[in-house]
């Protein structure tokens, strides 16, 4: 866990199926409101090409022109289908997201929570198209998924939260 981190410099090393498949098997296992598991919808994207066309597609929406995927080589994509509990989707995803960020860092992967980029093109369906999402599927955030640049260190932990304990 000391090694989650958000990381934003990547190799053009690719991520494993095996170690894709652990960061799904992770995403499973996330506390998901009154077990909707149904509610959510994840799409491994791997394709240089629909790498390129998201990322092509949210400069040409926001106007800027940086990687918002930072050349990560895999992109885990979270949506919600027809099905989600609207007043929860965030919550949910928000799980789903961390287990996943964890498991890529206890595999030594560097990973970045993804919302900017994905809130921005959602709109956009060729994207959406070529990334085979369901029908009715809205992209919520996504985690941009590779072998970091800079090796990972493990983090102190700061404590910033004020705590008490109540006895």
């Amino acid at each position: 866990m000391s090694l989650r981190q958000a990381v934003r410099a990547y190799t053009d090393e690719p991520v494993s199926e095996e170690q894709l498949k652990a960061i799904l098997n992770a995403a499973y296992r996330a506390p998901v409101g009154m077990h909707n598991f149904a509610g959510y919808h994840l799409t491994v994207i791997t394709r240089p090409e629909l790498l390129a066309l998201m990322v092509d597609t949210a400069r040409k929406v926001t106007g800027k022109d940086n990687n918002p995927l930072y050349g990560a080589p895999a992109f885990i994509l979270v949506s919600a289908t027809k099905d989600a509990i609207q007043k929860i989707v965030g919550q949910d995803a928000g799980c789903i997201m961390e287990n996943m960020h964890l498991k890529a860092a206890d595999l030594h992967l560097g990973a970045v929570y993804i919302f900017g980029m994905v809130n921005a093109i959602k709109g956009e369906k060729e994207w959406q198209k070529m990334a085979e999402l369901p029908e009715g599927a809205v992209p919520i955030c996504g985690l941009a998924v590779g072998h970091a640049a800079e090796p990972l260190e493990e983090r102190q932990i700061q404590p910033v939260f004020a705590t008490n304990f109540v006895k």
